[in-house]
């Protein structure tokens, strides 16, 4: 079960801790489901983004210089919407939260 005390532990801060009270109050759930959920999305940002430079790099190696040029600006508009949506500092902070918990053996 992860408690406050845990969290602030593995790096989160209070500002944090309120915000993830404010989800817990207002849909429901426990530190545990809400750090898993932003976890999972953690990764999912991070392959989104992953997978978009792959496709840059290639477009690079083989399209003309305007298409490089579109999706280079394309990637630059899009991307950080993404990771706004995700919180990325608070998904971030929550997978690396749950790697430890897997590693150490008490996690799910």
């Amino acid at each position: 079960m992860t408690s406050e005390e845990a969290l602030l532990k593995s790096g989160f801060c209070k500002r944090d801790l309120q915000k993830l009270k404010n989800n817990i109050e207002n849909y429901g759930g426990s530190f545990d489901s809400v750090t898993h959920d932003l976890a999972n999305r953690f990764k999912a940002m991070k392959w989104i983004t992953i997978i978009a430079f792959v496709i840059l790099a290639l477009t690079l190696v083989l399209a003309s210089g305007d298409t490089s040029l579109t999706l280079a600006l394309t990637l630059l508009i899009v991307l950080p919407f993404i990771w706004y949506i995700t919180p990325a500092k608070l998904g971030y902070k929550s997978w690396r939260y749950r790697k430890v918990l897997t590693n150490s053996g008490t996690g799910r």
